[in-house]
Order: structure tokens, then C-alpha cells, then sequence
């Protein structure tokens, strides 16, 4: 019974983080976090944010694979505060 309900948690979370991808980073970041990915951006020029990944070899993969398809020169992949399990894919363009 535990592991369903753990099951359960797992997935309603996944799917509520998949879903703030389409939101603005801003609006789903907090305050102090949203200053700090500003600050990485601005230094970095990384603005466009593509996609979140449950681990960071996944984030990587797509941030290679994006450049190797010359959709963009560069990519970072940041760690989540609020969720420290979820990598955030940042690109140039």
C-alpha cells in the first residue's frame, strides 16, 4: 500500500514539474532562486530555459544533442532549489 501511494506521489509530482515548464521560470521559481538563474543568465547569456530532467545525464544528453543539431551553440544544466532532484535545461536560443 505504501509503495502505491509513494508511487502515486512520485508520479503527481513529476507531472506538476513537467507542467511548469511551460510556465515562465519566474513565475515558478521563487523570488531568491529566480534572482539567482537571472544572475547565471545574465552572465552566461543562457535565456531560453527547454525542458526539466529528472536526472542530469538526461539534461546533458539533450543539451549535446540540441548543438549537434545546431539549435543552439550552448547549454547549461542547473540543479532545481525547490526540487534538488530536477535538472533545468538553459540554452543560448
Amino acid at each position: 500500500m505504501r509503495v502505491r501511494i509513494a508511487l502515486s506521489v512520485y508520479t503527481a509530482i513529476t507531472v506538476a514539474g513537467l507542467g511548469l515548464s511551460v510556465v515562465s521560470p519566474a513565475i515558478a521559481a521563487s523570488a531568491s532562486t529566480s534572482q539567482r538563474v537571472t544572475a547565471v543568465q545574465a552572465a552566461e547569456s543562457l535565456d531560453v530555459h527547454r525542458e526539466k530532467f529528472m536526472t542530469l545525464n538526461g539534461c546533458q544528453t539533450a543539451g549535446q544533442q540540441g548543438i549537434d543539431r545546431g539549435h543552439w551553440d550552448r547549454y547549461q544544466c542547473a540543479e532545481g532549489s525547490a526540487w534538488p532532484w530536477v535538472w533545468n535545461l538553459w540554452t543560448n536560443r
